[in-house]
Formats: C-alpha cells, sequence, structure tokens
C-alpha cells in the first residue's frame, strides 16, 4: 500500500515538472498570430523610438508578454486583447483592419476602448470569431453601420459600442442577436427608427440593457403586447424618446422587474405622479431627470438607494422631515429645478454617506443644516438660486474633500466662510450675489482653485494676496462689492493665465464679459479665463504685469478709482476679446499698440481723463462713441470731437523726450513732494539768511517795512475817512 501510494505521488510529481517544462520553454504565441499582432500595433502608429516599439522588440518572440495580449496558459493562443486608452492623446484616428483580428481564431474578449477609432476595415470579418464573448468598442469615434453578423456570433455575451458615431437602424441587428447576450450597450450613438421592446422579449439572459442618448430613436415598450423573459439589471433609457406614441409613461414591465440596481429614464418628458414604487424596485441608482412628473416627496417608504436624480421636474411640497430614515444609504442627491419649498431638513445633515447635494433652483428657505457641512464627506454641495438664509456655512464647517461650492443667488449674510481653509481640493467658489459681509482675510492659498466668484455682495478690504499663489484660477469675480486698495501686481503668477493650461472642469460657470452674462459650459467652460474686480474702490495704477497675462480673455476694472496711465504692456494680451476701464481716473493717452490686437471685440475707456487722439485701427472703427465718451480732452473717431494741431498725441508725432521724462518723473508722489519741500526750504532760508547774517540789511529791511505801514496806516484814516 505505502509502496503503490509512493508510485503515485512520483507519478504525479513526474506530471507536474512535465508541465511546468513545458510551459516555461514556450516561446510565446504562434507565429501567424504574432505577425498579425505585429501588424495590428504597427497600425495604431508605433514608431521605433515609441515604448511600445522597445517593449515589443525585448519580448519580440513571446508576444504574450506584450502589453494588452493575453494569451491561454495551456496553448499559449491569444484569447485576449485589452487596448485601453493607448490612443487618446492622439491627433490622428485609427482605422483598424479588422481581419488581422480575425487571424486570432481562439479570442474570445476584444477590447478596444479609448482608442480615437474613426472607422473599421473589413468589419464583417470579425464574424469568423466563433469563440468571441465580448466586444467592445466604445468611447470611440466609429462612423459605420454595424454589420447584421455581429448579433449573430454564437458565444457572443457583451456587445459595447456606445460612446460611437455609430449609424442605422438597430431592428436589424436586435432580431437576430444571439439568446446567449448578457450585455447590450448602443448608448451614445446615431442610431435610428422605431425599436419595440417586444424584439427583446426572449433574451432570457439579459442583464444590462443601454439605449440611452440616440436622439432619433423610438423606443415603445407598451405596444405590441409583449411577455418578458429576463430580469435586467441595469436599464438605460435617456433621451430616446420612450413611449411617445403610447402616453409617455413609465415602463409597466418595470413593476415585475425585482434585480433592477440602475434605471435611468431621463430626458423623455415623461408624465405622470412621482412614481414612489420605483423606490422598492431600484436598489442603487435612479434617475428621472428631465420628465414632467409631479407630486411631492414620499415620506413612508425605505429605499436602500444610493444615487437619487430628480432634478428639473415639477415636484413641489416639502421635502420630507425624517429624509435620513428613508433614504439613509444615500450618497448622491440632485433635486434641483424643481418647485420644492420650506426648510432643507435637518436629517439631510445626518446622512453619513452623503457626498454630492444638488438643490439648486426651488423655493426653500431657512437655514443650511450645520450637520450638513461638519466633518462632512461632501465633494460637491449647490444650493444656489433659492431663498436661504443666516450663514452660508456653519462657522466650525469641515468638508475637506470639498471640490464645487455653489451658494449664488440666495440671502446669506455674515462674513466669507473662513472654514473653506480647510477645503483645500476646491476648485470652484460661487458665493455671488448675498450679503456678505466684512473682509476676506484668513483664506488659505487654494492651489487647485479655477474659479473664485464673490461678485454681488458688500464685501470690503483688500484683494486677497493669496490669489496669487493660486495658479489654477481662471475665473475671478470680484465685482460689485466693497474692495479698496491696490490691485496685486502679482495676479500675473497664475499658470492659466500665463500659459497655454486647459482647465478642467465639467459645472458650467456663469461669468459676465462683453457686458453680457454668458453660461461657459463643456469644453468652452476649458478654454474661457476672465478677471472682473469691477464696482469697488480700487485706486493707484494697473500692475503693468497684467499684460503678462496672455492667455486671458476678459478684463474688467471699471467704475473703481484707478489712475495713472493704461500700461502699454497691454499690447502682449494676445487673447483678450473684451477690455472695459471705464469710470476710473485714468489719465494720459490710449496706446496707439492697443489698437492692434486683433481679439478685442469689447473695449471702453469711457468717463476717465484720457487726452489725446484715438488711435486708428481696423478694430477700432468697430467701438462706438459710448466707449470714448467722458475724457473732455480725447479726440478723434469715433467722438465728434476733431482733433486740433496742438493735441499732443502719441498719433504718428513724437513727443519731446525730456518733457516725457518730466512728467514719469513728476508722477511720482514721493518726488513730487520733495521737490515741493526743497523748493520751499531754499524760498525760506533764502530770504531769512541774509537778514541773520547782516545788520546793515535788518535795518533797512524794518525800515522799508515800518515806511508801509505808515503809508497804509495814512491811506485808511486821512483818505478813506474823508
Amino acid at each position: 500500500m505505502n509502496i503503490f501510494s509512493t508510485y503515485n505521488g512520483m507519478l504525479l510529481l513526474f506530471i507536474i515538472m512535465i508541465t511546468c517544462c513545458n510551459i516555461g520553454f514556450n516561446h510565446g504565441c504562434m507565429d501567424e498570430e504574432r505577425t498579425a499582432l505585429q501588424e495590428i500595433t504597427e497600425s495604431m502608429g508605433y514608431g521605433h523610438d515609441s515604448y511600445e516599439y522597445s517593449y515589443r522588440s525585448r519580448f519580440f518572440d513571446d508576444c504574450c508578454r506584450w502589453e494588452g495580449v493575453h494569451c491561454s496558459p495551456t496553448n499559449s493562443q491569444v484569447i485576449g486583447i485589452y487596448f485601453y486608452f493607448i490612443k487618446k492623446d492622439s491627433e490622428e484616428q485609427w482605422f483598424p483592419d479588422m481581419s488581422l483580428f480575425s487571424k486570432l481564431k481562439q479570442l474570445q474578449e476584444l477590447q478596444l476602448v479609448g482608442n480615437n477609432i474613426g472607422g473599421l476595415d473589413n468589419p464583417e470579418a470579425i464574424c469568423e470569431l466563433a469563440n468571441l464573448q465580448r466586444l467592445d468598442l466604445s468611447i470611440n469615434s466609429i462612423e459605420e453601420e454595424v454589420p447584421p453578423c455581429w448579433g449573430n456570433m454564437p458565444s457572443l455575451r457583451t456587445l459595447d459600442l456606445s460612446k460611437n458615431e455609430f449609424r442605422g437602424k438597430l431592428t436589424s441587428i436586435l432580431a437576430n442577436i444571439s439568446k446567449n447576450i448578457e450585455v447590450i450597450d448602443f448608448s451614445h450613438n446615431l442610431f435610428k427608427g422605431f425599436v419595440p421592446f417586444s424584439i427583446l422579449a426572449n433574451l432570457s439572459n439579459l442583464k444590462h440593457l443601454g439605449l440611452s442618448y440616440n436622439y432619433h430613436l423610438e423606443v415603445e415598450t407598451e405596444d405590441p403586447i409583449w411577455h418578458l423573459s429576463f430580469q435586467v439589471q441595469h436599464l438605460l433609457l435617456a433621451d430616446c424618446n420612450l413611449n411617445h406614441q403610447s402616453g409617455k409613461g413609465i415602463p409597466r414591465f418595470l413593476s415585475t422587474q425585482y434585480n433592477l440596481q440602475t434605471l435611468d429614464l431621463s430626458s423623455n418628458s415623461l408624465v405622470g405622479n412621482f412614481p414612489t414604487w420605483l423606490f422598492q424596485n431600484v436598489s442603487s441608482v435612479l434617475s428621472l431627470r428631465s420628465n414632467c412628473f409631479v407630486g411631492q416627496f414620499p415620506e413612508q417608504l425605505q429605499s436602500t438607494l444610493s444615487t437619487l436624480d430628480i432634478s428639473d421636474n415639477r415636484f413641489d411640497g416639502h421635502l420630507p422631515l425624517h429624509f435620513d430614515l428613508i433614504l439613509p444609504q444615500l450618497f448622491e442627491f440632485n433635486a434641483s429645478s424643481n418647485q420644492f419649498s420650506g426648510n432643507i431638513p435637518l436629517s439631510v445633515g445626518e446622512l453619513k454617506h452623503l457626498e454630492r447635494v444638488d438643490l439648486s433652483n426651488n423655493r426653500l428657505s431657512g437655514p443650511v443644516p450645520g450637520g450638513l457641512t461638519q466633518n462632512s464627506p461632501l465633494w460637491y454641495l449647490n444650493l444656489s438660486n433659492n431663498s436661504l438664509e443666516g450663514e452660508p456655512l456653519a462657522i466650525n464647517c469641515n468638508m475637506p474633500k470639498l471640490h464645487w461650492l455653489l451658494l449664488h443667488n440666495n440671502h446669506f449674510v455674515g462674513e466669507f466662510p473662513a472654514c473653506l481653509s480647510n477645503s483645500l481640493s476646491l476648485r470652484l467658489i460661487d458665493v455671488r450675489h448675498n450679503d456678505l459681509s466684512g473682509t476676506i482675510s484668513s483664506l488659505s492659498v487654494l492651489m487647485q482653485l479655477g474659479a473664485f466668484l464673490v461678485g454681488g455682495n458688500q464685501i470690503s478690504g483688500h484683494l486677497p494676496k493669496e490669489l496669487c499663489e493660486m495658479q489654477k484660477l481662471q475665473f475671478l469675480d470680484f465685482s460689485n462689492n466693497r474692495f479698496s486698495g491696490n490691485i496685486p501686481p502679482c495676479l500675473h503668477k497664475s499658470l492659466v493665465w500665463k500659459n497655454k493650461i486647459q482647465a478642467n472642469s465639467w459645472v458650467p460657470i456663469d461669468f459676465t464679459t462683453k457686458g453680457i452674462s454668458r453660461l461657459y459650459q463643456g469644453i468652452p467652460v476649458t478654454l474661457m479665463t476672465g478677471i472682473d474686480f469691477s464696482v469697488n474702490t480700487l485706486v493707484g495704477a494697473i500692475p503693468q504685469a497684467i499684460g503678462e497675462l496672455s492667455e486671458l480673455h476678459s478684463l474688467n476694472l471699471s467704475n473703481n478709482h484707478l489712475t495713472g496711465h493704461i500700461p502699454t504692456s497691454f499690447k502682449e494680451l494676445n487673447n483678450l476679446e473684451s477690455l472695459d476701464l471705464s469710470h476710473n481716473n485714468l489719465t494720459g493717452h490710449i496706446p496707439p499698440e492697443i489698437s492692434q490686437m486683433s481679439t478685442l471685440s469689447r473695449f471702453s475707456v469711457a468717463f476717465n481723463n484720457l487726452r489725446g487722439s484715438i488711435p486708428s485701427s481696423t478694430q477700432f472703427s468697430t467701438f462706438s462713441e459710448s466707449d470714448f465718451e467722458g475724457n473732455p480732452e480725447l479726440c478723434g473717431e469715433p467722438l465728434q470731437r476733431k482733433c486740433s494741431g496742438n493735441d499732443d498725441d502719441d498719433d504718428g508725432r513724437k513727443e519731446n523726450p525730456s518733457e516725457k521724462a518730466e512728467e514719469r518723473v513728476f508722477d511720482k508722489p514721493l518726488i513730487f513732494f520733495s521737490f515741493v519741500f526743497i523748493s520751499y526750504s531754499l524760498g525760506f532760508w533764502g530770504f531769512l539768511a541774509p537778514l541773520y547774517i547782516s545788520a546793515k540789511w535788518r535795518r533797512k529791511y524794518f525800515a522799508t517795512i515800518h515806511g508801509w505801514i505808515e503809508h497804509l496806516f495814512y491811506i485808511m484814516y486821512f483818505k478813506l475817512g474823508t
């Protein structure tokens, strides 16, 4: 018995050793597959000096060790291709030849996510891959019609074509799709036509279906009548004209879906009362955004939802008092753009997992619950456009993860929240149009801050010196306040204003430029930059260093008490579109260099003390008389005041260099008062010194004074008296 056991053990050990040796000495994938993979990677544009080329060179024979390639451990045939975002930063699109992938006969997963693919050559070729289970071409720019055979691949479990530009009708694909399919995602494409849900009735394994954001689709779940055979977990039907032929109601089959984790019915103009029953059927993510639902928030239920978006509907009434008991696991809550009224429930502050809150554009009033901002995991808080009162944030607020804070257009009072110094990850602060007062004196340097918006309050004091260290500032709005002192000359340290660095923000930003309030969102918000210090009591000269902000698009310094000349350095503001210096005390001439700024479409220096002629240029000819009015010594078009020969101007006539130097010297207060003091001293001692030194001069001086006094006495009493 022992001998038999020993023999079996040795045999097993021998088999293991042979297997290990076979694996260890395997030279990688087959020649045909290596050649195909080499052609594929070369078609992606890898040069001989690229990292990928050098990596493949080191392991040329063993393509199974190439990045993104996975081989079977038994026969070393390629079974998986995982190329994620390899060409995402490339300017050239990739047009892969799918026949090369068809040579990988045992391929089970093909994932080419985010590779800037513009189209496919020989797309039908991959239909030969009998073992292909997962095809993921998402996040590209593919402009194709989907080959019908893609749906017929017998082993296919996942077909993800989302976020592309695929077009055509879906019915021909869905009608013949594999019965084994588990994941279908065609969201964010250009598909069109009518799609009855009955076409999916027999897909018993379906777990994920995405048809969202195909604006020309018409998805109908109610007609014709059908009997479902699946229990879906993720259903994405946003903005696909859902049930527009059957009354725009919520799909009835959802009431029998008990495994729903994610449901998105956004942007379909659906109607009806608040669908409270969905709180029970959906376990994790529910989005009903941008529909026409009415009614009040439910108060007598409990849900496990982690994300709830009911924004942009017609819900009204109060938010429930015991909000924390209804949605104890809530992670994100968006109820913006409704008609909710009353106070924000204190119980909202008891939600320990809450990281994103948007209650903007409602009719809410009262204070902000202190618990919402104390030791809070919030990274996004938007309470703007309500009637909230009291302090904007609790004195001891602590939100270390906070990225975006939007509190504008309320009735908040008190000082700027000093506790925001604890939120070092802030990217946006917007507290505009409230009644805040005091100063901003204890603010930390927020290195990630891109937009700092405090306009339309009553904040006073100097502009915070910390602004100079916030190198990612993109938008700065301190307008319509009571700020005083000088403009910090160190603002040129901003990397975004000075260098061409594209900012990163998905939050829309409202900023006034060219006299118009504009909402910047998407790509424009990443490219726009602006500074607005208008309507304050700022004094002193405009810093020359502002001319270094070559990426600045809008600058508004109007309605202050600024003095001195317009900096000639402004000619370096190559991207400036709007410059407003009106209603100040600026002197001197308009630098002719400014008239050559080709990007400038809005310019105003009205109501200053400028003189000389207005520079003539094609750009300046587009500005109106109102942009220059209120300067009595300014002349030339578009003003009605013509320039005379005596106008000392910079329009071609050269100034006397000594006069220009003298003007610069005496414009400095210290030099001017020093000159007055010295002149007075010389005159005073020049008169008294001789009297002190010479007794003869003193006798003559007093005799003369005595004679004048007698003469005046004689005139007053004898001539005028008679």
